[in-house]
């Protein structure tokens, strides 16, 4: 029993976390996708997406396709609307099987809302953890911090801040440029105390590991986030 209590131990402390795949919105492009099939290890690998940003999930199914048509041939869509315990459990199981986790835009209050910021981070850290792989874009890139940016403040130039999941360390705001929101994202570095955070535009994508960024595609704004030379 000791023994295979240190075994696991060892296999444990191998494992290499995630990585984190970041869009700022748009038409989510074939480069990015591919590079997140391959990342998860080619065509058989698990994928599953979650698409409860979205007031409808199941038009979640849109990005089943886009991962199909680029490749993927082991893709599931979680598209409960109303979460229960009991889907939270089944979700966690297919968290415990997956290579990669994908959650397209729309809105990401009603992504932490539905599944609960606890049992996010809970789940979700613990996948990461183990190497599973997480895109976002959009209100999916969002979600990734912690805390994150939830939507714009009451007064223009700023953002409301709530809890996220915390796979990411420092804010992420996207449609950066194209929707003027560099004031919001000093307002929200300003409310959470530190200058950590991304901006995407649009097709910008980084991807993001050991809280170094390996992977830059675009002129996204990065501030006080390590990126690999």
């Amino acid at each position: 029993m000791i023994a295979s209590l240190m075994v696991g131990a060892l296999i444990g402390a191998d494992q290499e976390p995630g990585k984190l795949f970041l869009m700022g919105g748009g038409s989510t492009t074939v480069e990015v996708t591919k590079a997140f099939i391959e990342e998860c290890g080619g065509e058989n690998a698990r994928l599953i997406v979650m698409a409860q940003t979205r007031e409808d999930p199941a038009r979640g199914l849109s990005s089943v396709e886009l991962l199909q048509e680029n490749g993927a041939k082991n893709v599931a869509l979680i598209a409960v609307d109303r979460v229960a315990d009991g889907d939270r459990a089944a979700a966690a199981k297919e968290l415990r099987e997956a290579q990669g986790v994908w959650i397209p835009g729309g809105d990401q209050r009603l992504f932490v809302d539905r599944w609960s910021t606890e049992w996010l981070r809970e789940e979700f850290g613990s996948a990461f953890k183990r190497g599973t792989n997480f895109f976002g874009t959009s209100a999916g890139a969002m979600i990734m911090s912690n805390p994150m940016i939830a939507g714009p403040g009451e007064a223009e130039g700023t953002v409301e801040i709530r809890p996220g999941i915390g796979l990411f360390e420092g804010l992420v705001d996207t449609h950066y440029r194209e929707r003027n929101r560099e004031a919001r994202l000093k307002d929200g570095m300003k409310q959470v105390g530190h200058s950590r955070a991304i901006g995407l535009d649009a097709g910008e994508w980084v991807v993001v590991w050991k809280g170094e960024i390996i992977k830059i595609v675009g002129k996204p704004f990065v501030n006080e986030i390590p990126i690999k030379k």
